[in-house]
């Protein structure tokens, strides 16, 4: 795939895996001694902005970030103020990660449509 559509693969991607575990905190909040879990998107944002800052980044780069290497980034997330989750949050979390989703969704939707115009010959 092109660099775009590879860039907003991984976006779904990452929003996907965003509502999951922001769901998973949701549903265990009355767990005792449950603490929310979170994803680092470090080398996966640090590519994003890689490929928007040089368009000759290669795909493949955004292309093995694939969704079992983003969701081995999940760890325990520090609670320092002593609630194992915080359910305001979490469904902030989630909420952001649903409009992320359907953004991305519908922008690669158009990309696809316009390519199908291209190969039809159609203005």
């Amino acid at each position: 795939m092109d660099l775009t559509t590879e860039a907003v693969r991984l976006g779904i991607s990452m929003a996907r895996l965003r509502a999951e575990v922001a769901s998973t905190n949701i549903a265990n909040v009355d767990v005792p001694g449950y603490r929310a879990q979170r994803l680092d998107f470090g080398q996966a944002i640090g590519l994003l902005h890689q490929a928007a800052d040089d368009p000759g980044t290669s795909s493949d780069s955004l292309a093995s970030i694939t969704p079992s290497h983003l969701r081995a980034t999940e760890h325990v997330a520090d609670a320092d103020d002593g609630v194992s989750v915080n359910l305001d949050g979490e469904v902030a979390e989630l909420e952001t990660a649903s409009v992320d989703y359907q953004s991305l969704t519908t922008v690669l939707s158009r990309r696809f449509a316009l390519m199908q115009l291209a190969m039809a010959g159609r203005n």
